[in-house]
C-alpha cells in the first residue's frame, strides 16, 4: 500500500515537471520568435531553445512511467523530440501566414492530424516496444485533439485575438499582461491533462486474448 502511494505520489510530480517544461519551452519560445525575423539568431535560439526542452520532456516520459528500471532509448527520445520540435514550427508558421481566425483553426487541425502519430511513437517507445511498430490508437487521436486545442487557445490569446482586460487576472504579475498569464494558463491545463492521460494509458496493460492449455501463473506488472 505505501509503496503504491509512494509510486502513485512520484508519478503525480512527473506529470507536474512534464507540464512545466513544457508550458515553460513553447512560451520561451514563442516569446523569441513572436516579434522576430523567420531567418534570425533570436529565433534561432528559440528552436534550439524549444528542442532542447521537448527532449527534456520525452525524457520525463519515458521515466515518469518506467522509473530508473528501463534504459532510456536515446536514439528512439532524441527522434521523437526532433519530430516535435519541427511539428511546434511548422504550426506556428503556419498561424503566422494564416488568414483570420479560420487559417488558424485550419493550421490547428493539421497540427492534431500530424501529432497522432508522433504521440503513438512516444507511447510505444515509454512501452518498450519499437517506436513505428504502429501510428494511430483511438486514445492518441483524443490526446492530438486535446494538445492542439490547448495550443489554439493559448496563441489566440497570447496573441491578442481573444483580449482578456487587466483587472482579470488577480493579483497582477509583473511583466506579464493579463493575455499572457490566462494564455499560459490554458496550455498548461491542456498540457497537465494531456500529460495525465498519457501516463495513464502508458501504464495499462495490453489485453491478450485468452488462449487454451498450461500457462505459468505468473505474470509481470509494470512497476
Amino acid at each position: 500500500m505505501i509503496r503504491e502511494a509512494i509510486r502513485a505520489t512520484v508519478r503525480g510530480v512527473g506529470v507536474v515537471l512534464l507540464t512545466t517544461v513544457e508550458v515553460t519551452a513553447l512560451s520561451v519560445w514563442f516569446g523569441l520568435v513572436g516579434d522576430s525575423a523567420t531567418l534570425s539568431v533570436t529565433a534561432l535560439v528559440g528552436v534550439v531553445g524549444l528542442s532542447a526542452g521537448m527532449l527534456v520532456e520525452a525524457l520525463l516520459a519515458h521515466v515518469t512511467v518506467n522509473g530508473w528500471s528501463r534504459p532510456i532509448p536515446a536514439r528512439a527520445v532524441a527522434g521523437l523530440a526532433l519530430a516535435e520540435t519541427l511539428l511546434w514550427v511548422g504550426w506556428l508558421t503556419a498561424v503566422q501566414f494564416a488568414d483570420g481566425l479560420v487559417g488558424v483553426v485550419g493550421a490547428s487541425l493539421a497540427l492534431a492530424v500530424a501529432l497522432v502519430p508522433r504521440l503513438t511513437a512516444g507511447d510505444n517507445t515509454v512501452r518498450g516496444r519499437d517506436a513505428l511498430s504502429s501510428l494511430v490508437q483511438r486514445t492518441t487521436i483524443g490526446l492530438a485533439v486535446l494538445q492542439a486545442g490547448g495550443a489554439t487557445a493559448w496563441v489566440l490569446v497570447v496573441s491578442g485575438a481573444v483580449y482578456f482586460p487587466e483587472w482579470f487576472v488577480a493579483p497582477p504579475i509583473a511583466g506579464f499582461s493579463a493575455n499572457a498569464i490566462v494564455g499560459a494558463g490554458l496550455l498548461a491545463g491542456a498540457a497537465f491533462a494531456r500529460h495525465v492521460l498519457a501516463v495513464r494509458h502508458a501504464l495499462r496493460q495490453d489485453q491478450q486474448p485468452a488462449k487454451s492449455g498450461w500457462r505459468s501463473s505468473r505474470g509481470t506488472l509494470r512497476e
